[in-house]
């Protein structure tokens, strides 16, 4: 996609992807500044040699955002409500 466009809602609140979207198995979808960014995810599939794979760098701030992600080891509290997470969450400590 070479330049931005607006995705519009139909009366249910859905979106409409573009056409560059519309074969795509995988997206990742980021909100910036209130606006919805789509980006194709590039899977291993698409690129079957490693040295096809091509390499971007994020921008600071998401990869501190990332490094906090992946470095939380905290386990994981499975619960069918919030109601219950919290007394699960009350009865590890």
């Amino acid at each position: 996609m070479d330049s931005p466009s607006i995705l519009k809602t139909d009366s249910r609140g859905r979106i409409t992807l573009p056409p560059e979207f519309k074969n795509e198995p995988l997206f990742e979808c980021v909100e910036d500044n209130g606006c919805l960014v789509l980006y194709p995810v590039q899977t291993v599939r698409k690129f079957p040699k490693m040295s096809d794979i091509s390499t971007t760098t994020l921008a600071p701030k998401w990869q501190k955002e990332e490094k906090e992600i992946n470095e939380d080891t905290r386990p994981p509290i499975i619960a069918t409500t919030p109601k219950s997470a919290l007394k699960k969450l009350k009865g590890q400590k």
